[in-house]
């Protein structure tokens, strides 16, 4: 899906016995997506849902956030260019602020085109010596589209390890 600015599919790993590659009982893992573009949204979900995700999606910032309270996800997929701009940034940001603790503490991974279409970096190179990864964007991980989607698999996977961890 390059054309669209979105996932790419690479070769997807195949799902394992278990129903997925996390560990929450026979449940599993759920995924919100707040991304506007359909064909990202679909790619990215068919993908997902293949590995044993439980998909969730949402179109823009203002739905994600209802989103995230009603469906409690495990991770968030977040574009930062929505219709309204970068609305991105204000629904990581709100979610920071959050008063419920569970919600507060989503790990969010952001997929975006805005390096490549800004000059704006969200996350500094490894030898910045201003900012740490995370410090800028409170966020677990950036993903520059178009996402390979294994590279996405592959931290998404990382990401809830390290949840179940804490």
């Amino acid at each position: 899906m390059e054309g669209s600015g979105g996932v790419e599919q690479g070769r997807p790993a195949p799902r394992r016995r278990d129903g997925g590659p996390h560990d929450q009982g026979s449940a599993s893992a759920k995924i919100l997506i707040v991304e506007d573009d359909p064909d990202v949204v679909a790619v990215t979900q068919m993908l997902l849902e293949r590995r044993g995700y439980r998909i969730v999606t949402a179109p823009s910032a203002p739905e994600g956030k209802r989103k995230v309270e009603g469906e409690r996800p495990d991770l968030i997929l977040l574009d930062i260019m929505l219709p309204l701009g970068t609305e991105g940034f204000d629904f990581v940001w709100s979610l920071r602020k959050h008063p419920d603790p569970v919600l507060r503490d989503t790990p969010i991974v952001v997929m975006s085109a805005i390096h490549r279409t800004t000059e704006l970096r969200l996350y500094p190179e490894e030898a910045d010596p201003e900012y740490a990864p995370g410090e800028f964007l409170p966020v677990q991980a950036f993903l520059d589209k178009p996402v390979i989607f294994d590279e996405l698999a592959r931290v998404v996977e990382s990401v809830l390890a390290g949840r179940r961890r804490q």
